[in-house]
């Protein structure tokens, strides 16, 4: 796990954005990856924040990642929207699945990032 080596002072809906996409993310590992070991990243530069969770399981298909009954990486696209943000999903047979979160930092507001 690489996470940065402070706080960050984020909006609570923020946070709880990361939270829940790194939640579903790992609960897609659990019942669909196969795999026996989780990435994750969070990094933070005077732009963005980059959260990235890679598993090294079967690797989500294309026909999985465009099944309009896929609420789970629907619900994703849209939390990471709603900051106008970018999510990528990709996977590779037998190597695993990478999420990646791109999500442009706010203007601070009140000492914290709104």
């Amino acid at each position: 796990m690489n996470l940065p080596e402070h706080d960050l002072q984020l909006n609570p809906s923020l946070n709880t954005t990361l939270f829940r996409i790194f939640q579903e993310t790992l609960t897609n590992v659990a019942r669909h990856a196969r795999a026996s070991r989780v990435d994750v990243s969070l990094q933070e530069d005077d732009k963005a924040l980059l959260l990235s969770i890679r598993d090294n399981g079967r690797g989500i298909t294309e026909t999985q990642l465009n099944d309009p009954h896929s609420l789970g990486l629907l619900g994703m696209h849209e939390r990471v929207a709603h900051w106008n943000g970018k999510l990528s999903v990709r996977g590779e047979a037998g190597k695993g699945t990478t999420v990646t979160v791109h999500i442009p930092i706010p203007p601070l507001e009140n000492g914290e990032i709104t």
